[in-house]
């Protein structure tokens, strides 16, 4: 597997959030494989709320800290979820590098949002190769990479309502809300990283009952 380039992510994702300044991001989208996407760059569809109820399996982050999932997220505010696996060089590069533009427009700030990349391939996606994905992105503490690991993806996974054919075929997903209402705006396809910071701003403060 060939990885494309850190700037070059860095540059998709500076491109959904800077209008004009770098092009359109379908220019800096090229080289990329969009064979797989349903939709183009900049273009979402977003969902009405729902409410999902995640069992509180055991993950694992980068740095090898195991805890339940809705323990571990409950009191982390604004969430944006997104789905990957580190041995994909397309559509979860494309997804990381939206990421990373969130975790740039939020540094420095008091925003107290949460960014997770949950990982799709248990079976190869050990803390170490998180971590190194991760730094490859040179992710905030604010970014969370997990694995549920060969028993727990799966169930997660149903219980978050994503489900595909295969990991390759995956389109790009984020939920948007927090684990504390357990209420959630699903959104699918290659959103600018402002659109994401904008909706998880507005996802109302909850205290736990």
């Amino acid at each position: 597997m060939t990885r494309s380039p850190i700037p070059t992510l860095v540059a998709i994702a500076l491109a959904a959030g800077a209008a004009g300044a770098h092009g359109t991001m379908q220019e800096d989208m090229e080289g990329h494989d969009m064979s797989q996407m349903t939709m183009t760059p900049g273009q979402m569809q977003s969902n009405a709320q729902e409410t999902l109820a995640p069992p509180d399996i055991p993950v694992t982050d980068a740095d090898g800290r195991t805890e339940g999932f809705v323990a571990r997220m409950r009191d982390a505010g604004p969430v944006i979820v997104s789905f990957m696996y580190t041995e994909c060089d397309t559509v979860c590069d494309i997804t990381n590098g939206i990421l990373y533009g969130v975790d740039q427009e939020l540094a420095g700030g008091d925003d107290r949002i949460t960014l997770v990349s949950l990982s799709i391939d248990p079976a190869n996606d050990t803390p170490a190769a998180l971590r190194k994905t991760a730094d490859e992105f040179a992710a905030s503490p604010r970014w969370l990479w997990l694995t549920a690991g060969q028993r727990g993806t799966s169930p997660l996974l149903d219980s978050l309502g994503v489900a595909f054919d295969s990991i390759e075929t995956h389109d790009p997903m984020f939920l948007i809300g927090d684990f504390c209402s357990n209420r959630f705006t699903r959104v699918i396809g290659i959103p600018e990283p402002e659109a994401l910071i904008a909706m998880a701003r507005d996802v109302p403060e909850c205290a736990a009952s």
